[in-house]
């Protein structure tokens, strides 16, 4: 584990936290402090944030705003300052998603990003052709990045963002919800009814090992599972409402 503190404040707690270690971790837990040179900590993550590549017919280029990069004509860039929010497109669960939206995303779609996150999702859905994005999420930290994302890629009249869940009174050609098992099958139905007739769902952010049951949960809701999209251990489900 690493933390990073300013010299007047590792003195203040260096006791008290060799003292905690050693009643959590038992006998004498190391600790090796190093004094870093002086440098913006608000640019640090330029250091390890590099360019994403997410391959197909229409190649999806995550691009952070100190990297300068000429796009191909097939490619759709999208700028991203990584921050609290989750996706950045390293993760493979963002990848499975934006790859299924390059496929289904024809132009024209009103889609739903449930759980947005970043905006990643909800930006990509725009870039590669749709007519309106309304993206969600509770959390406000992650309201405020996706928005910071939009304004960056200029979507702001496409690309709504809102604090909440899903909405009640709307349906949508595409719903892409990139969440965790437990809450895919939590929100099951909510997602059904989203979804208009003949539109498609990608549901991601779960293990494989846990594929079935949310396979069954969700098609107990009312929609049809078409094909399940895998990389390393992560799956995404792609399901249709007849």
């Amino acid at each position: 584990m690493a933390a990073y503190l300013t010299d007047e404040r590792w003195r203040e707690i260096e006791d008290a936290a060799r003292g905690s270690a050693a009643r959590l971790l038992g006998g004498e837990p190391t600790f090796e402090a190093k004094r870093l040179p002086n440098r913006d900590w608000r640019t640090a993550w330029h250091d390890h944030f590099d360019l994403v590549r997410i391959p197909g017919a229409r190649p999806i280029i995550i691009r952070p705003p100190h990297i300068p990069y000429e796009a191909k004509p097939s490619e759709v860039v999208i700028d991203l300052v990584p921050g609290l929010a989750f996706g950045t497109g390293q993760h493979q669960s963002t990848r499975l998603c934006l790859r299924l939206l390059a496929d289904l995303i024809e132009g024209g779609e009103r889609v739903l990003d449930v759980g947005t996150g970043s905006g990643i999702l909800a930006v990509a859905a725009a870039k590669l052709g749709a007519e309106s994005v309304l993206a969600t999420d509770i959390d406000p930290l992650a309201v405020d990045a996706a928005r910071q994302t939009v304004r960056q890629n200029r979507l702001s009249e496409r690309v709504e963002v809102r604090e909440g869940s899903i909405p009640s009174d709307e349906q949508f050609d595409v719903v892409v919800a990139n969440l965790t098992a437990d809450i895919l099958q939590y929100l099951a139905s909510d997602l059904s009814r989203a979804l208009a007739p003949g539109g498609r769902m990608i549901a991601s952010g779960l293990i494989a090992a846990r594929q079935d049951e949310v396979t069954q949960t969700l098609t107990e809701a009312g929609l049809t599972l078409e094909s399940v999209r895998g990389e390393d251990e992560w799956v995404a489900l792609l399901l249709s409402r007849s």
